[in-house]
């Protein structure tokens, strides 16, 4: 097996039991807390907090250790976060003070899930990626991604036949597979390790000593640096595609319920929608190839725009049934294709614009600005919490899409001078 094939494995095994247990702890405590959302909500909103404070910090602290340490580090975490968790939930079916301390310990463990897996994803495809590419991710980038999406997709539906089984096998079972997981993780990564010298080559950040920013590549980025980086709008029309309840998240599919679609349908419609991501991580490389990343980001996120600019004429409810389907679960999938290629073509100029050895702390303020406007879709939903004005934050976050494509229209014309060449297309 080669380099590339063993950082897909490890990749599957981490992407499939983070997207497991992800879900699977929002529906454990929806069988443990059944008369309220509260709970659910404030699991949500706490770990979304700690990401928006702590991810630039945990960015910074990748340099300090070693490669291999960082990533041996943030993968005891993460596992033994799941581990704990799932062990709590089983004992968390009783009443009173023993219930409030166990929902603590695993709001606190689900904060420290959320950092270990921002650090574990920063280390592998900010830093490992990039040296084990020798600096050329379009193949391999778009192919971690794809494999994220695969997990998001299918991994529901594992989790929701295991939830159906007895309390003390969903234990055994998340547990099992997680510490095997581990292993084989571990294995993978430590071969990689050996297998490529340069992963080895990185001096950790030393605090003490009188380097300047130039000399060291682990000094940390102030936030007004990574506000002055080139790529900085860039990040920030990413960031803004957060504040988005028109997808098949939680908000959108509660909604849709309440006015009277089926769950059966529901299911397929967010099937179909992850096909259209993974379509997007096979066209996005296509794309990139005749007009290059920053272009390609420009006509995917305008794509993501307008078609769900479609989805809020949908939601005004002028149009008849059939149309109205249309319009709404045709513009979600089709916005997928849009949100996937941007994302993969932000990445990777990202990548492009910013010097290898600053990367991390910079994917560190990226994932604390994205983390915000995920915050401010939960107060959003709070705020306008009745369906019957859900087109209100649907139309907010419509805008907000809008407002991240003409942010990055302006990141365009201020790096490259003009939109569109006037020669044809690269063949």
């Amino acid at each position: 097996m080669n380099t590339h094939r063993k950082l897909y494995v490890s990749h599957l095994l981490t992407s499939w039991v983070d997207r497991s247990f992800e879900f699977a702890s929002y529906l454990l405590i929806s069988t443990v807390y059944t008369d309220s959302l509260l709970q659910a909500s404030i699991y949500g909103l706490a770990t979304t907090i700690v990401a928006l404070l702590f991810s630039n910090r945990i960015g910074n602290w990748i340099n300090i250790l070693s490669r291999l340490n960082t990533y041996r580090a943030t993968l005891l975490a993460q596992k033994s976060s799941i581990i704990v968790s799932t062990i709590l939930f089983h004992f968390l079916g009783g009443s009173g003070t023993i219930r409030h301390v166990l929902y603590t310990f695993i709001i606190l463990l689900g904060c420290t899930l959320k950092l270990s897996f921002i650090g574990n994803s920063i280390a592998i495809e900010k830093d490992w990626a990039m040296v084990i590419s020798e600096g050329h991710l379009e193949l391999l980038l778009p192919t971690m991604r794809r494999i994220d999406l695969v997990c998001k997709t299918l991994s529901p539906i594992f989790i929701g036949y295991l939830l159906l089984a007895p309390r003390f096998v969903i234990t055994v079972v998340i547990c099992s597979w997680t510490t095997l997981s581990t292993v084989v993780e571990y294995m993978l990564i430590r071969q990689i390790h050996s297998d490529v010298p340069q992963l080895s080559e990185r001096a950790p950040y030393n605090a003490a000593s009188p380097v300047t920013e130039d000399e060291s590549g682990a000094v940390p980025v102030s936030f007004s640096g990574y506000v002055r980086h080139r790529a900085f709008l860039a990040t920030l029309s990413l960031g803004m595609l957060y504040m988005n309840v028109l997808s098949f998240g939680g908000t959108m599919t509660s909604y849709l319920v309440s006015i009277g679609y089926d769950t059966g349908l529901l299911g397929i419609m967010k099937a179909v929608a992850g096909v259209m991501g993974v379509a997007g991580t096979y066209l996005m490389p296509v794309l990139a190839k005749r007009v290059g990343n920053v272009r390609t980001g420009l006509w995917s996120i305008w794509q993501l725009a307008l078609t769900l600019m479609l989805v809020v004429v949908a939601l005004t409810n002028r149009l008849s049934y059939i149309p109205t389907s249309i319009l709404l679960f045709g513009g979600m999938a089709a916005s997928r294709i849009g949100l996937w290629v941007f994302d993969l073509s932000e990445s990777l100029v990202l990548q492009e614009y910013t010097e290898a050895v600053h990367i991390t702390s910079i994917a560190g303020w990226q994932y604390s600005l994205c983390n915000l406007f995920d915050l401010l879709q939960y107060v959003l939903t709070i705020v306008v919490s009745d369906p019957a004005k859900f087109l209100i934050p649907a139309s907010i976050s419509a805008g907000a899409i809008v407002g991240a494509a003409i942010i990055y229209t302006w990141f365009v014309w201020r790096d490259r001078g003009h939109l569109f060449h006037r020669l044809k297309l690269k063949k």
